[in-house]
C-alpha cells in the first residue's frame, strides 16, 4: 500500500525537478546580449543575469531580462502544481528552476546567481507581497550598488520585508515561507560563495583599466628609480621639450 502511494509522489516530484530544471536553464540574459552582438559570459561579472545586462548591455534590456526571469522562476511553480497542488512539488520546482539558471545546459553549465528566478518562484506563493520584496531590493541594489554583494544583500532586505509583510498581513502558509527561506538561504550563499571568481558590473567609467597598474609592482619600482627628470623626459617627446625651452618669439 505504501509502495502504490509513494510511486506516483515520487514521479511528479521527478517531472517537477526535470521541468523547473528546462525552465530555469533558459538563457534569457545571454539571448538578449546576443541580439546586441555582446557575449555576457565575456562582460562586467561574466555572469547570465539581470544585474550584468543591465549596466553593460543596456538599461531597458535589463529590466526585459528581469521579467522573463521573473516569469521562468514562477512558471515552474505553477508546471509543477499542475502534476497535483501540492506545496512540495512547486518548492522542488523552484529549487530546480534556480539550479537551472546556475548551471544551464543551453551554455555549457555556466549562468547567473539566480536571485531573480527566487522573486519569480516567490511570487507564486506570496502574491502582490512579491512587489514590497522588490522594491526593498532594489533600493538596497542601488545603495550597495558598488559592492560586489549588492545582490545578496538586496535578497536579504527585500525578502526579509516581504516575508515580515506576509506573516503580518496574512497570518497563513507558515510550511512554504520555511521553505522559500530556505531556498533564499541557498541562493544567498551561493553567490557569496562565487562572488570571489567574478568581477563587479560596475566599473567608473572615466577609469581605463589599461591605466590601472596597482598589479605591477615591477612598474613601481621602476619608476621610484627616476628622478623628477627623467621621468618628464620620457613623458614629454624631446622635440616638443626642445620646442617648449625655445624663447618665444
Amino acid at each position: 500500500m505504501f509502495l502504490v502511494d509513494f510511486a506516483p509522489l515520487v514521479t511528479r516530484i521527478l517531472a517537477a525537478a526535470l521541468v523547473g530544471y528546462l525552465l530555469g536553464s533558459i538563457p534569457f540574459a545571454y539571448l538578449v546580449a546576443r541580439l546586441k552582438g555582446i557575449d555576457i559570459f565575456e562582460t562586467g561579472s561574466r555572469r547570465a543575469g539581470t544585474a550584468n545586462v543591465f549596466w553593460h548591455v543596456g538599461r531597458r534590456r535589463g529590466m526585459m531580462v528581469f521579467a522573463c526571469d521573473v516569469l521562468k522562476g514562477a512558471a515552474a511553480v505553477y508546471v509543477a502544481w499542475m502534476f497535483g497542488h501540492h506545496e512540495l512539488l512547486g518548492l522542488i520546482a523552484g529549487g530546480a528552476a534556480i539550479a537551472g539558471h546556475w548551471k544551464s545546459i543551453f551554455t555549457g553549465f555556466k549562468g547567473g546567481d539566480g536571485m531573480v528566478v527566487l522573486v519569480g518562484v516567490s511570487l507564486a506563493y506570496l502574491n502582490w507581497f512579491v512587489f514590497i520584496g522588490i522594491i526593498a531590493g532594489i533600493v538596497s541594489v542601488l545603495l550597495f550598488r558598488r559592492s560586489v554583494f549588492r545582490s545578496s544583500i538586496g535578497i536579504f532586505g527585500g525578502f526579509g520585508l516581504m516575508l515580515a509583510a506576509n506573516q503580518l498581513l496574512s497570518h497563513r502558509g507558515w510550511e512554504y515561507m520555511l521553505g522559500l527561506t530556505a531556498l533564499a538561504l541557498v541562493v544567498v550563499t551561493h553567490n557569496i560563495l562565487t562572488n570571489a571568481d567574478h568581477r563587479p558590473e560596475t566599473v567608473p567609467p572615466e577609469i581605463d583599466p589599461d591605466l590601472l597598474i596597482a598589479e605591477f609592482p615591477e612598474v613601481h619600482s621602476e619608476a621610484a628609480e627616476l628622478s623628477e627628470e627623467a621621468i618628464l623626459r620620457q613623458v614629454i617627446p624631446q622635440d616638443d621639450e626642445g620646442e617648449s625651452n625655445q624663447p618665444s618669439r
